[in-house]
């Protein structure tokens, strides 16, 4: 295949190719990311060359070699996600890193011990992603009960934190 007839294929596929990816990767909030996977199909195609005439169609072996991308990055994405919340990512910080981040550690604790035991309960149910409706319910208050408790124990932690940490 020549220069110009695969330069042909790869401008007539390239629209179709990013929706596609764009659509993988919007299941990760990745939709950014959707142009590097068109690249890097392509690049694969290209590396294919010689051989596409032996292909029904192009598009379609496109298409899968798109989605076979999309579905490595995916994987790579949920690994390198899953090892840094399992702390096995190299340290780059180093002991001061770790010393700032002990600290802020025990002020949002020391923080949150000094709520109340249902505001604090509430905020942190909602810091773990937990919608109003739910949270109301498991503290048999009313939504908008729910809403202003949650509310207060923000300004509460927001103050001390112009304090600087000290009530």
């Amino acid at each position: 295949m020549t220069t110009e007839a695969f330069e042909h294929i790869a401008n007539t596929l390239r629209p179709q190719l990013v929706q596609l990816c764009e659509r993988f990767l919007a299941i990760k909030q990745l939709p950014e990311e959707a142009e590097d996977m068109v690249q890097e199909t392509l690049f694969r195609l290209w590396q294919m060359r010689g051989r596409l005439d032996c292909y029904d169609s192009p598009e379609a072996l496109a298409v899968t070699i798109a989605k076979n991308v999309c579905i490595d990055h995916l994987r790579q994405h949920r690994m390198r996600f899953e090892s840094i919340e399992a702390g096995d990512v190299e340290d780059t910080g180093g002991a001061d890193q770790r010393l700032i981040e002990d600290e802020t550690q025990k002020w949002i604790q020391t923080a949150l011990n000094q709520l109340p035991k249902t505001q604090r309960q509430m905020l942190t149910m909602r810091s773990e992603g937990m919608n109003l409706d739910e949270i109301s319910t498991i503290c048999n208050t009313t939504k908008q009960s729910t809403k202003t408790m949650i509310s207060a124990a923000r300004r509460f932690i927001l103050g001390l934190l112009r304090k600087g940490g000290q009530q």
